[in-house]
Protein backbone atom coordinates (compact mmCIF):
# COMPACT_ATOMS: atom_id res chain seq x y z
CA UNK A 1 0.00 0.00 0.00
CA UNK A 2 2.65 2.45 0.85
CA UNK A 3 4.31 2.02 -2.66
CA UNK A 4 1.18 2.70 -4.10
CA UNK A 5 0.95 5.95 -2.29
CA UNK A 6 4.04 6.78 -3.50
CA UNK A 7 4.16 6.38 -6.86
CA UNK A 8 0.52 8.03 -7.03
CA UNK A 9 2.53 11.22 -5.10
CA UNK A 10 5.04 11.40 -7.92
CA UNK A 11 2.47 10.21 -10.99
CA UNK A 12 -0.20 12.56 -10.37
CA UNK A 13 1.89 15.89 -10.85
CA UNK A 14 2.44 14.67 -14.04
CA UNK A 15 -0.57 12.82 -15.49
CA UNK A 16 -3.40 14.05 -17.94
CA UNK A 17 -6.46 15.47 -16.07
CA UNK A 18 -8.88 13.04 -17.67
CA UNK A 19 -6.44 10.40 -15.62
CA UNK A 20 -6.42 11.99 -12.24
CA UNK A 21 -9.82 9.95 -11.36
CA UNK A 22 -7.51 6.83 -10.36
CA UNK A 23 -6.18 8.63 -7.95
CA UNK A 24 -9.43 9.25 -6.05
CA UNK A 25 -10.29 5.78 -5.47
CA UNK A 26 -9.65 1.80 -5.35
CA UNK A 27 -9.12 1.06 -8.99
CA UNK A 28 -7.55 -1.90 -10.55
CA UNK A 29 -5.47 -0.77 -12.85
CA UNK A 30 -3.22 1.96 -12.46
CA UNK A 31 -2.37 4.44 -15.55
CA UNK A 32 1.24 5.95 -14.89
CA UNK A 33 4.50 6.90 -16.39
CA UNK A 34 6.16 4.91 -14.09
CA UNK A 35 7.13 2.24 -16.97
CA UNK A 36 9.44 5.24 -18.09
CA UNK A 37 11.39 5.03 -14.89
CA UNK A 38 11.89 1.20 -15.34
CA UNK A 39 12.81 1.31 -18.81
CA UNK A 40 14.89 4.48 -19.55
CA UNK A 41 16.11 6.19 -15.81
CA UNK A 42 16.30 3.05 -14.10
CA UNK A 43 19.18 1.38 -16.34
CA UNK A 44 21.00 4.78 -16.71
CA UNK A 45 21.09 5.14 -13.06
CA UNK A 46 22.52 1.55 -12.41
CA UNK A 47 24.81 2.35 -15.47
CA UNK A 48 26.28 5.40 -13.46
CA UNK A 49 26.55 3.39 -10.56
CA UNK A 50 28.08 0.87 -12.02
CA UNK A 51 30.60 2.87 -14.10
CA UNK A 52 31.37 5.48 -11.04
CA UNK A 53 29.58 8.56 -13.15
CA UNK A 54 27.35 10.73 -11.82
CA UNK A 55 26.19 12.65 -15.32
CA UNK A 56 23.48 11.90 -17.75
CA UNK A 57 23.56 13.58 -21.17
CA UNK A 58 20.12 13.16 -22.16
CA UNK A 59 18.79 14.70 -26.28
CA UNK A 60 15.15 15.36 -24.92
CA UNK A 61 13.72 18.38 -26.93
CA UNK A 62 11.26 20.21 -24.69
CA UNK A 63 9.08 20.15 -28.01
CA UNK A 64 7.79 16.86 -28.01
CA UNK A 65 5.82 17.32 -25.01
CA UNK A 66 4.88 15.23 -21.75
CA UNK A 67 7.56 15.31 -18.99
CA UNK A 68 10.32 17.03 -21.48
CA UNK A 69 8.01 20.26 -21.41
CA UNK A 70 8.08 20.12 -17.95
CA UNK A 71 11.86 21.30 -17.07
CA UNK A 72 13.73 23.21 -19.96
CA UNK A 73 16.79 23.28 -17.69
CA UNK A 74 19.79 22.92 -19.84
CA UNK A 75 21.79 21.33 -16.70
CA UNK A 76 19.79 20.28 -13.91
CA UNK A 77 21.42 19.00 -10.56
CA UNK A 78 20.43 16.28 -8.28
CA UNK A 79 22.29 13.92 -5.15
CA UNK A 80 22.98 11.34 -7.48
CA UNK A 81 23.73 12.81 -10.67
CA UNK A 82 24.01 16.19 -13.39
CA UNK A 83 21.38 15.84 -15.94
CA UNK A 84 22.68 17.76 -19.16
CA UNK A 85 20.33 18.22 -21.92
CA UNK A 86 22.03 20.06 -24.63
CA UNK A 87 18.57 19.83 -27.19
CA UNK A 88 16.02 20.92 -24.51
CA UNK A 89 15.62 24.00 -26.45
CA UNK A 90 15.33 22.84 -30.13
CA UNK A 91 12.69 23.66 -32.12
CA UNK A 92 10.26 20.86 -34.36
CA UNK A 93 11.17 23.45 -36.96
CA UNK A 94 14.88 24.34 -36.37
CA UNK A 95 15.21 20.32 -36.62
CA UNK A 96 13.47 19.75 -39.59
CA UNK A 97 15.79 22.53 -41.48
CA UNK A 98 18.63 21.08 -39.98
CA UNK A 99 17.83 17.94 -41.06
CA UNK A 100 16.63 19.26 -44.60
CA UNK A 101 20.03 21.36 -44.86
CA UNK A 102 22.34 18.77 -44.27
CA UNK A 103 20.80 15.72 -45.83
CA UNK A 104 19.77 13.70 -42.63
CA UNK A 105 17.24 11.00 -43.29
CA UNK A 106 15.79 9.24 -40.39
CA UNK A 107 14.29 5.78 -39.87
CA UNK A 108 12.02 4.38 -42.45
CA UNK A 109 9.15 4.38 -40.12
CA UNK A 110 9.08 8.25 -39.67
CA UNK A 111 8.42 8.35 -43.78
CA UNK A 112 5.39 6.89 -46.27
CA UNK A 113 3.72 4.84 -45.58
CA UNK A 114 4.37 4.78 -41.32
CA UNK A 115 4.36 8.49 -41.38
CA UNK A 116 5.23 7.77 -37.15
CA UNK A 117 5.76 11.37 -35.03
CA UNK A 118 7.51 9.54 -32.40
CA UNK A 119 8.79 5.58 -32.40
CA UNK A 120 10.01 5.34 -28.51
CA UNK A 121 8.08 3.00 -26.61
CA UNK A 122 5.88 1.61 -29.49
CA UNK A 123 2.36 1.48 -28.56
CA UNK A 124 3.02 3.16 -25.48
CA UNK A 125 -0.28 5.12 -23.90
CA UNK A 126 1.29 7.94 -22.85
CA UNK A 127 1.29 8.45 -27.10
CA UNK A 128 -0.96 11.35 -27.89
CA UNK A 129 -1.27 9.50 -31.86
CA UNK A 130 -2.23 6.63 -29.93
CA UNK A 131 -4.75 5.68 -32.08
CA UNK A 132 -3.12 6.75 -36.00
CA UNK A 133 0.27 4.91 -34.65
CA UNK A 134 -1.90 1.54 -33.30
CA UNK A 135 -4.19 1.88 -37.03
CA UNK A 136 -0.77 2.21 -38.81
CA UNK A 137 1.04 -0.77 -37.08
CA UNK A 138 -1.92 -2.74 -37.27
CA UNK A 139 -2.14 -2.19 -41.30
CA UNK A 140 1.66 -2.57 -42.17
CA UNK A 141 3.19 -3.81 -38.88
CA UNK A 142 0.97 -6.24 -37.67
CA UNK A 143 3.37 -8.42 -35.38
CA UNK A 144 4.16 -5.21 -33.33
CA UNK A 145 0.07 -4.54 -33.44
CA UNK A 146 -0.52 -7.59 -31.64
CA UNK A 147 2.67 -7.56 -29.57
CA UNK A 148 1.64 -3.85 -28.36
CA UNK A 149 -2.24 -5.11 -27.50
CA UNK A 150 -0.75 -8.11 -25.91
CA UNK A 151 1.23 -5.87 -23.31
CA UNK A 152 -0.94 -3.18 -23.06
CA UNK A 153 -4.75 -3.96 -23.44
CA UNK A 154 -5.67 -3.84 -19.70
CA UNK A 155 -4.33 0.44 -20.02
CA UNK A 156 -6.00 0.43 -23.95
CA UNK A 157 -9.50 -1.19 -22.38
CA UNK A 158 -9.84 1.70 -20.03
CA UNK A 159 -8.85 4.26 -22.35
CA UNK A 160 -11.65 2.66 -24.81
CA UNK A 161 -13.68 2.81 -21.73
CA UNK A 162 -13.02 6.60 -21.01
CA UNK A 163 -13.18 7.80 -24.70
CA UNK A 164 -9.48 9.39 -23.58
CA UNK A 165 -6.37 8.57 -26.84
CA UNK A 166 -8.39 5.51 -28.05
CA UNK A 167 -12.20 5.33 -29.34
CA UNK A 168 -11.56 1.64 -30.70
CA UNK A 169 -9.22 -1.45 -31.45
CA UNK A 170 -8.42 -1.75 -35.29
CA UNK A 171 -8.41 -5.05 -35.37
CA UNK A 172 -12.02 -4.67 -34.59
CA UNK A 173 -13.08 -2.43 -37.27
CA UNK A 174 -11.09 -3.78 -39.87
CA UNK A 175 -9.14 -0.46 -40.88
CA UNK A 176 -6.88 -0.66 -43.94
CA UNK A 177 -4.56 1.17 -45.34
CA UNK A 178 -5.58 3.54 -48.74
CA UNK A 179 -4.04 5.68 -51.17
CA UNK A 180 -4.69 8.82 -48.55
CA UNK A 181 -2.59 7.34 -45.94
CA UNK A 182 0.54 6.33 -48.21
CA UNK A 183 0.43 10.06 -49.14
CA UNK A 184 -0.44 11.30 -45.68
CA UNK A 185 -3.00 12.85 -47.06
CA UNK A 186 -6.21 13.77 -45.55
CA UNK A 187 -9.09 12.34 -47.22
CA UNK A 188 -12.02 14.85 -49.02
CA UNK A 189 -15.67 14.70 -47.68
Amino acid sequence: MVEREREISTSIKIVPKVLEYQFKGDIPIFISDRCCLRMKEQPLDNWNKEHGKDIAILGLRADEGGRRSINKNCMSFSKKQITFKPLIHVTDEFKEEYFKRNNIKLCELYYPPYNFKRTGCIGCPFNRNLQKDLETMYKLLPNEYWQCLHLWKPVYDEYIRIGFRLKYYPHERGVQMNLFDYLNIKETE
